[in-house]
């Protein structure tokens, strides 16, 4: 049962700050003007750098910490800090500076290899995508089976913002920038709540040490 309560919430909390809905919007205004075939190749590849960019990190994530002196409790802090700016912009149906900055968006449409950057990252595996990756993968006393749990929910959240990027079109043709801001105030709330947990239990352990 703890188990597939982890992989519920480190999906949840992933899906929320990754947003692939959130970044239909961007995606069309960046490849506006391309072919299907290279919309298409534009998605795959930005799906495979963020899968490069979040699994590099959650498993060199541990020794990042020994090589830094820190703790995996201060981690949770400063990254559920970094966790409740990004949900608190996304309640305000905004993109955070977390992700991607105006300047980036407006200037990344003369750039070729958009698909790595901002698509690929930081607009999915920005800072929390990546610090969400390593806080759940890395915890004090998680067994192997519960890495595997989050593994897995990693790997659906990517093939999922694959599928949905893939279909833009039809969803922004559906939802509008309407709908989308409306689901990114929701997932913000949702990253918010996760935010916070992350912090109390980062401070609770820390007194507790």
């Amino acid at each position: 049962m703890a188990i597939l309560l982890l992989f519920i919430t480190v999906f949840v909390a992933l899906f929320a700050i990754m947003n692939p809905i959130g970044a239909v919007p961007i995606l069309i205004t960046l490849t506006d003007g391309y072919s299907l075939k290279e919309r298409k190749e534009v998605i795959r590849r930005s799906v495979y750098m963020a899968s490069g960019m979040v699994f590099g990190f959650m498993f060199l994530g541990v020794y990042i910490f020994d090589i830094l002196g820190i703790s995996i409790y201060d981690f949770e802090i400063a990254g559920g800090i970094l966790l409740f700016k990004v949900g608190f912009d996304m309640l305000q149906g905004k993109t955070s500076t977390t992700k991607i900055t105006n300047a980036e968006q407006q200037d990344s449409a003369d750039r070729e290899g958009i698909a790595i950057a901002p698509i690929g990252t930081p607009l999915l595996a920005g800072p929390g995508t990546i610090t969400t990756a390593i806080i759940y993968f890395n915890r004090a006393g998680i067994d192997i089976f519960s890495r595997l749990m989050v593994v897995l929910a990693v790997i659906l959240v990517l093939i999922l913002a694959f599928i949905i990027l893939r279909y833009s079109l039809p969803i922004f043709q559906k939802i509008g920038k309407t709908g989308s801001i409306v689901i990114s105030r929701i997932m913000g709330l949702l990253l918010t709540a996760i935010a916070i947990d992350l912090i109390t239990t980062g401070i609770i352990h820390i007194f507790h040490v």
